[in-house]
């Protein structure tokens, strides 16, 4: 773990966790740094550090963000079936399915749009989808027959 520092003199930064924390810590330093620099040297380190700021940020939002900024849906896999075993989305709107599993291995299969995901017990998987025509796609475990097949499955619906 990485030891926390004061920032500089003259800085200021707020404690966040992850990517942002870095962009803080960017900030509070070049800050701090433009303030020993003086008064001619300080313009040239704010804008080198607002250029650093701003990549930190972008890079940050497009490490968190999900399929092309679309919204994020779990899915549980179990004996018992999906839950939930009914999804409704839009057409052309990203999505990231994360898929997980507690009890044993499981199987997301979607023929119609070409998808087939192992699920692994403690171990998420995701799907990034974006469908490309509306409809209602069945979803199954490709792992189960007979009895405990019936019972491992949904649907997923686009809507226009």
């Amino acid at each position: 773990m990485r030891e926390a520092r004061a920032p500089p003199a003259g800085a200021t930064a707020t404690a966040i966790g992850g990517p942002a924390g870095r962009v803080v810590a960017v900030v509070g330093a070049v800050t701090g740094a433009a303030t020993m620099a003086g008064a001619r040297g300080a313009e040239a380190v704010r804008s080198v550090g607002l250029a650093l700021a701003l990549a930190a940020t972008a890079s940050a939002v497009a490490a968190a963000a999900p399929a092309r900024g679309g919204a994020g849906v779990e899915v549980r896999a179990s004996k018992r079936g999906f839950e939930p075993s009914q999804l409704t989305l839009r057409r052309g709107e990203s999505v990231r399915i994360v898929l997980s599993s507690a009890d044993a291995e499981h199987c997301f299969a979607i023929d119609a749009l070409r998808i087939e995901k192992r699920i692994v017990p403690g171990r998420s998987t995701t799907v990034d989808l974006t469908p490309d025509r509306a409809g209602v796609f069945p979803f199954y475990c490709c792992l189960e027959s007979g009895e405990a097949a019936a019972v491992e499955r949904g649907q997923i619906t686009v809507a226009e």
